[in-house]
């Protein structure tokens, strides 16, 4: 019988030949078509935002809650404040800036100017009855008026526009709180004559006073009694002396408001006493007198050159009014603006 070979048996070896050949295009094509793959992988061409899938990140970042940054105000303001009263190695003045919370404008020129300043007079207390309490007005909540103690002070000023504003950006300003005889309304002469004219009355109000700027680690505290009457001169002496005593005992700084070119004020003796004056050197002419310029170059300099004969320059923080009467509108209309609407 002869013998089978098998059945797939390529003696001739056609069939690898055509196979090898198949194999040999099917790597090259494999080959090319890797090849341009890395290619366009290393271009990163970029697709049509059309071909693009619409993909919402599912992560967020993470919302820390952080300190404010202390924002960078004017260099040197503590040292400034400490030198109030004393003649500094050079020519160094200090800015210093009033402020009432009752108008809204008050606020934003602090925001605007806040940078530039040394130091901050807020108006703050109020001694507007006989027996020398302090007394809060809170114009914030209905012009509310009532008496506290030094730490009930504190606690409602803690939370007005002015302290929230700076917590919340985290500025940091020496302050000296200013106690004045307005109630918010009117000055309180026949009240302030009284309080001045009691020995127990000055003490009451001088304790509070220092105890107030004490705990609020101010740098001191500003008197700003308007109108004070000729016969209680030598009372409201006596008041600011006890003052001056019991704020410089604790390490604070006493100033004075004092109107320009007044006889009736002692000005040497108040510029013993107190680490400043502050010379309000305007008003020239007000709402009722005859038109006029609030403060004329002239007039200023020469308040300036009288009050400097009695008092060291360095004892002196020279006011300037930043307002305007219309006395077209008096006394018809509220006839006084700040200098914004002046210039309107």
């Amino acid at each position: 019988m002869k013998e089978r070979s098998p059945i797939f048996y390529d003696a001739e070896r056609v069939r690898w030949r055509r196979t090898r050949r198949v194999l040999e295009a099917i790597a090259i094509l494999l080959t090319v078509s890797l090849t341009y793959f890395f290619v366009t992988v290393a271009v990163s061409v970029d697709l049509p935002n059309g071909l693009l899938p619409e993909i919402k990140p599912g992560f967020h970042p993470l919302k820390l809650k952080t300190t404010p940054k202390l924002l960078p105000v004017r260099e040197g303001r503590r040292r400034r404040v400490a030198n109030i009263g004393t003649v500094p190695a050079s020519y160094d003045p200090l800015r210093a800036a009033f402020f009432v919370s009752w108008d809204p404008n008050s606020m934003a020129s602090l925001k605007a100017h806040y940078k530039d300043i040394d130091l901050l007079i807020p108006e703050q207390l109020h001694s507007v009855t006989a027996d020398g309490a302090i007394t809060i007005v809170d114009y914030e909540n209905g012009q509310n008026v009532s008496k506290a103690t030094p730490d009930q002070a504190l606690a409602i000023l803690k939370e007005d526009k002015l302290h929230q504003w700076m917590k919340s950006v985290n500025v940091e300003m020496p302050m000296m709180g200013l106690v004045n005889n307005y109630d918010g309304v009117n000055w309180r002469i026949k009240e302030m004559a009284e309080m001045l004219a009691s020995a127990s009355a000055r003490h009451n109000l001088a304790r509070d006073l220092v105890e107030y700027a004490t705990k609020s680690r101010e740098s001191g505290i500003v008197v700003d009694f308007e109108e004070v009457p000729d016969a209680s001169q030598q009372h409201y002496r006596k008041f600011i002396a006890e003052l001056s005593a019991g704020l410089h005992g604790a390490g604070s700084k006493l100033m004075v408001a004092l109107p320009a070119r007044d006889d009736a004020y002692d000005y040497g003796f108040f510029g013993k006493q107190c680490d400043a004056i502050l010379l309000m050197n305007y008003d020239q002419h007000w709402l009722t007198s005859p038109p006029g310029p609030i403060a004329a170059q002239d007039w200023y300099v020469e308040n300036l050159r009288q009050v400097l004969e009695v008092v060291p320059a360095q004892k002196i923080i020279s006011a300037v009014g930043n307002y305007a009467y219309d006395w077209s509108l008096a006394p018809k209309k509220k006839a006084e603006f700040e200098i914004g609407r002046a210039h309107v």
